[in-house]
C-alpha cells in the first residue's frame, strides 16, 4: 500500500496500528486517506457501499487503528483538512509518477501468476467440466472481466449466463442446483449484496469459485475454491479505477485450462 508523504498528526496517531490491518481494511483505509474531503462527510454506510465492504469492516477498520469507532475516526480524519492539503502531481513530476503506476501494475501482475496454485486451477476446471450450467456473479468495474470469460465458456460450448444487475442476480441465485457452478468476481470480496447471493447459493449446496482481489474475505470463506489476485487499489476523487487485469490473468488461465481438458478429453474418446 502506497501512502501519500504527508507527515500529519493524524498519520503520526495511527502509523504504528496500520499493520493490525487486513488487506479490505488496508484498502478502505487507502480510500480515507486518499479521498478524505468527501470521507469526512460520509456516514459508515455510505463508505461502505463505496468501498464496496461492509459496515462491520468500517467499524473494525476505524477500532483497529485506535477509534472508538467510525464517528472518531471520521472527527480526526476531518480536523485535518485545516493544515493538510495533499498536492495534485505538478507537470514536472507525471512521468515519474507514471512510470512508478505501471510498475505497480506489472508488479501486481506478476506476483499474481507466479501465486497461482497448479492443484487450485486443476480443480476448478474439474468443477467446470462436471458443471450442467455456469452462472458468474460480477457487478461495477469487475463485470467486464465475467463477460469476457463467460463468452470465451459459451464458445466452448458450456451453457453460461452473466447477469448485469441486482435483481437477475437474485433470481440466478434462487434458481442454480448443485448440479450447477457460481463463479463470482469480487475485488474486496466483501460486497454485501454479492454475500448474500453466495449465502443463497451454499444453502442449495450450489459449487462457488471466488476470483477476489484479498486473501481472507468474507466471500472466499464462503467459496469451494477460491483465487486471490495481487491488485491495487486506485482511486481518484470517489472513482474507483483498481486495475482487473490480475484478476483476468488468474481467470484466464482457468479458462485456457479448461479448453485444454475439453480437447484431452475428446481426443481420448475419439481413440476409444
Amino acid at each position: 500500500m502506497k501512502w501519500t508523504d504527508v507527515m500529519n498528526h493524524l498519520y503520526k496517531q495511527i502509523q504504528y496500528q496500520i499493520p493490525k490491518l487486513n488487506r479490505v481494511e488496508k484498502n478502505v483505509l487507502d480510500y480515507c486517506l486518499s479521498a478524505s474531503t468527501i470521507v469526512s462527510e460520509m456516514t459508515a454506510t455510505q463508505l461502505a457501499g463505496q468501498t464496496f465492504t461492509s459496515q462491520a469492516t468500517v467499524s473494525r477498520m476505524a477500532k483497529k487503528l485506535g477509534f472508538a469507532g467510525f464517528q472518531e475516526f471520521k472527527f480526526a480524519l476531518k480536523s485535518q483538512h485545516t493544515v493538510t492539503k495533499i498536492d495534485t502531481p505538478s507537470s514536472s513530476n507525471q512521468p515519474l509518477a507514471l512510470v512508478q503506476l505501471i510498475q505497480q501494475m506489472v508488479d501486481d501482475f506478476t506476483q499474481s501468476m507466479q501465486g497461482i496454485d497448479l492443484k487450485r486451477i486443476q480443480a476448478a476446471t474439474e468443477l467446470l467440466l462436471k458443471a450442467k450450467r455456469i452462472e458468474f456473479f460480477a457487478l461495477g468495474q469487475s463485470m467486464p472481466v465475467a463477460l469476457s470469460a463467460s463468452r470465451k465458456l459459451r464458445f466452448l460450448g458450456k451453457p453460461v449466463g452473466a447477469a448485469t444487475d441486482w435483481d437477475e442476480l437474485f433470481a440466478v441465485s434462487n434458481h442454480l442446483t448443485s448440479s450447477d457452478l457460481a463463479i463470482f468476481i469480487s475485488l474486496s470480496g466483501e460486497t454485501i449484496g454479492m454475500l448474500d447471493y453466495a449465502d443463497r447459493l451454499q444453502s442449495r449446496q450450489v459449487p462457488i469459485i471466488a476470483f477476489t482481489g484479498t486473501q481472507g474475505s468474507s466471500l472466499t470463506e464462503r467459496a469451494t475454491l477460491s483465487f486471490a489476485a495481487e491488485s491495487s487499489t486506485m482511486y481518484t476523487q470517489d472513482i474507483d479505477l483498481s486495475p482487473r487485469i490480475p484478476l483476468a490473468g488468474i481467470l484466464d488461465v482457468l479458462m485456457i485450462q479448461f479448453a485444454y481438458q475439453l480437447q484431452f478429453e475428446k481426443n481420448s474418446h475419439s481413440d476409444s
